[in-house]
């Protein structure tokens, strides 16, 4: 069974390296809860346009936002951003692997400095935001470890308007299994997680031939690292080609895209596969826009060797005002059916967004796009439309609203809502989910529903993953976040969120597989000072399988200082 091997092989990863085996990207209960408390400085009034104003930062009872998210550094070429937070947790079952007959409890003190660093030059755009968190157990000190949180992303324009550099880096916790014990929160003890880190170099050039034509031609490098011995590295090494024209006819446009990529696993069948696709797109109306594509690809993911079908497709994009957006495409491949509809409108005090995609996806991109998304996927569009975040250009927009999730709470914007599992090969993913914000002058309730289906998409294969146990890996659930501000200084929060892992088309010898997680958290946050937030929570977990359920019951107290 998949849960076994997940646990014997974390057993073999905490003998074989102690010291980074804790999940943060599971922190469900405390990430949610607080991230919540963010909208309450949203206002829609005329009185106050600024969701990070300095009236609404005592709102939202976050110590002051430094950085792109604050009006004092707007013009400052570098912003270097130190912070330090103290978090003391007590849990009932510290070690989330141990029967609940065997339940140990333990004081868990977290000491977590990091830096925020941010550059807007002439030539450089980017941001960095690291956080090394230590662990120690009280009465366990076999436990105490370290963990790294990193996510850092930026823009070097080499040759003015020409020559571009892009680089990103993520450092986070990942759950090894789908069918594994899930961490409620960093401390917890869990063999079933580890740290993965994937780094990313993009050099490209971008212009225009003879006025008529834009061209881009971007190559892409990337490779994935994990701490656990049975889980798969990656290297992903890619070129992308793009040409874009006009024709006489003054709404029609053309475009020709053009990719090529090859995928290494250390513990996996390498793939490689080819693209080239033509799209010609035709607005009916400034507001409303059809297309139509055909192309052809060639990949070694169902079959051994290589195998070149043809493509096609057609869709629309239809934005009747500047709070809707509607689109939809789809387009025959390889696997099937695949496509991207999208929904989301915002109302005076409420938002909506709703999304349905089927296609391929490979390492790092599942990190991407696994259960109910990040922190900051939640409040991007919530926040993305108000000031001062409206009027920034890209790049310092999102920057800017990550600076913010994490100035308010400690918690990186790229921070997992749910969990999700590592593969080690090509699967088709289907992911469908839907988000509700209603936002009053004191209360704020986010309803976030997700539901997905990942199917590996290899012929064989003889990675160790969930997929050599069954073909097809399911995911739902829910999280349903309030939130209530006390007071100009003080938020209360509350959440209950639920997921739940099936698998189906199991492999002859094994049997089906569940695994539910749920958890309940209440949380108050205050301000304790000019540039300090606390924050106390009570929080209940279960996590529900055939081989390994576990309860859990503790207590949290957090102190963040922002320099």
């Amino acid at each position: 069974m998949v849960t076994g091997m997940a646990t014997d092989m974390g057993m073999e990863m905490r003998a074989r390296k102690r010291i980074k085996i804790v999940q943060p990207a599971s922190l469900i209960g405390l990430c949610c809860f607080c991230s919540l408390a963010l909208a309450q400085g949203v206002s829609t009034g005329s009185d106050s346009g600024s969701a990070f104003s300095a009236t609404n930062a005592a709102a939202a009872t976050q110590p002051p936002s430094s950085g792109l998210g604050n009006s004092a550094s707007q013009g400052r070429a570098w912003v270097i951003t130190p912070r330090i937070g103290l978090t003391e947790t007590y849990s009932d079952n510290v070690n989330v692997n141990a029967s609940n007959n065997n339940k140990q409890g333990d004081f868990t003190t977290e000491i977590s400095p990091g830096i925020r660093v941010e550059a807007r030059t002439a030539r450089l755009k980017a941001y960095l935001d690291y956080t090394l968190r230590g662990l120690f157990y009280a009465r366990e000190s076999g436990y105490n470890q370290t963990q790294n949180s990193l996510n850092t992303f930026g823009t070097f324009e080499a040759v003015e308007k020409w020559l571009f550099l892009d680089f990103s880096a993520l450092i986070a916790q990942q759950a090894i299994s789908a069918f594994g014990p899930q961490s409620p929160s960093n401390s917890t003890i869990n063999n079933n997680v580890t740290e993965t880190a994937t780094y990313r170099l993009s050099p490209y050039i971008r212009g225009q031939a003879g006025g008529l034509v834009d061209y881009l031609l971007r190559y892409n490098l990337s490779t994935t690292r994990s701490d656990a011995s049975a889980v798969s590295d990656t290297n992903i090494s890619e070129w992308i080609g793009q040409l874009r024209g006009s024709t006489p006819f003054q709404n029609l446009k053309w475009t020709i895209d053009g990719s090529q990529q090859s995928v290494d696993y250390t513990r996996g069948r390498d793939t490689d596969s080819e693209r080239i696709r033509g799209m010609l797109t035709y607005s009916l109306s400034p507001q409303f826009r059809v297309s139509g594509s055909a192309g052809q690809e060639s990949n070694n993911y169902a079959s051994v060797d290589q195998k070149t079908n043809d493509t096609y497709g057609y869709g629309f994009d239809w934005n009747p005002t500047e709070r809707t957006q509607i689109s939809a495409f789809k387009e025959r491949r390889f696997f099937g059916d695949g496509h991207n509809v999208s929904f989301s409108h915002r109302f005076p005090r409420s938002s909506i967004r709703f999304s349905d995609t089927r296609d391929v996806s490979v390492l790092p991109n599942q990190f991407t796009t696994v259960g109910f998304g990040t922190v900051y996927d939640l409040f991007y569009p919530l926040l993305a439309n108000v000031e001062p975040y409206a009027s920034m250009p890209p790049g310092a927009k999102e920057s800017a609203i990550a600076n913010a999730i994490y100035s308010t709470f400690g918690v990186p914007a790229n921070t997992q809502v749910t969990s999700s599992f590592l593969t080690s090969r090509a699967t088709v993913q289907r992911r469908q989910q839907l988000g509700l914000t209603l936002t009053g002058i004191r209360n704020t309730i986010t309803l976030m529903v997700s539901q997905g289906e990942d199917q590996s998409a290899l012929a064989s294969t003889s990675s160790n993953d969930d997929f050599s146990q069954s073909n097809i890996v399911r995911q739902r659930g829910f999280s349903l976040n309030y939130s209530h501000r006390l007071s100009e200084i003080s938020n209360l929060n509350a959440l209950a969120s639920r997921q739940e892992s099936t698998n189906s088309g199991t492999i002859s010898g094994t049997g089906n597989l569940k695994a539910t997680t749920t958890i309940y958290q209440i949380n108050l946050s205050t301000k304790l000072g000019t540039k300090t937030t606390g924050a106390l929570s009570a929080r209940r977990s279960e996590f529900d399988s055939a081989n390994n359920p576990y309860t859990e019951n503790a207590i949290i107290g957090s102190v963040f200082f922002v320099y």
